[in-house]
């Protein structure tokens, strides 16, 4: 008799363990990018987990998202970037998107919905502005040296000054070296130098390359190019911050 009690205790203990953690484990709707609508489109059979996509439609607007659940877990996370931009890329390919920032989650689909059709208007205004527009990048920037010689604070600020004075004034150059090509330029500090964003049409990124690459690095720094990438530098500010994620 004790022995059966024993195990119906344990079996109610299993229970109630998977219980809860059913309870801290929920679906949410992860939404991965907006585009205009367009039968014609070839979108990605699944997402993050092997999760099937699925597409919204808000007026002309459609939203691509799939089921997950929630939290992510912590050991994944950066298998499920790489799937999430996976799937932003397949249809950035074809058009123009607005990308949502990754682990952009809504509670259902009916939030999701509501969602879209407060902000259609303005994602299919940035939509329409940057169609046939892609964004390339170049980042300049040095490298700190380890065993750098800081025991003059003064003579360390001053080479620490001289370095962005040199990212600064390459930063200009390349603004003014594509100020024929792109349609905007945008450039943001960052810890070790300077990221360059520039929006240029679909099929002009090998001149973007042509026309930053003859700009000359100056010594002690180094330069990265990538892209092209979706045009997320430059939406408007209500585009690129949409509905937090929940807690």
């Amino acid at each position: 008799m004790e022995c059966d009690s024993n195990l119906s205790r344990n079996r109610a203990a299993q229970h109630s363990s998977r219980r809860r953690q059913a309870e801290l484990t929920l679906n949410r709707v992860l939404v991965y990018c907006g585009f205009h609508k367009n039968p014609a489109l070839s979108l990605p059979a699944s997402g993050v987990r092997g999760a099937a996509m699925q597409v919204l439609e808000s007026g002309g607007l459609n939203l691509l998202w799939s089921e997950v659940e929630w939290p992510l877990s912590s050991e994944s996370i950066q298998n499920d970037a790489v799937e999430f931009h996976r799937v932003i890329t397949h249809v950035f390919s074809q058009t123009a998107v607005a990308p949502f920032r990754l682990l952009t989650v809504f509670d259902d689909v009916q939030a999701l919905a509501s969602f879209a059709a407060s902000v259609q208007n303005d994602f299919l205004a940035d939509l329409e502005r940057l169609k046939n527009m892609v964004q390339m990048e170049c980042v300049i920037y040095f490298k700190p040296v380890r065993d750098a010689d800081r025991s003059s604070g003064q003579a360390y600020l001053r080479q620490k000054a001289e370095v962005r004075r040199s990212i600064d004034e390459y930063s200009n150059a390349v603004r003014d070296s594509l100020a024929s090509l792109a349609r905007d330029v945008r450039i943001r500090e960052v810890n070790t130098g300077s990221r360059i964003f520039c929006l240029v049409g679909r099929g002009e990124e090998a001149l973007f390359r042509s026309h930053v690459e003859g700009i000359a690095v100056p010594a002690g720094l180094e330069r990265r190019l990538s892209g092209p990438w979706p045009p997320a530098e430059f939406l408007s500010d209500f585009v690129k911050t949409p509905t937090p994620t929940p807690e």
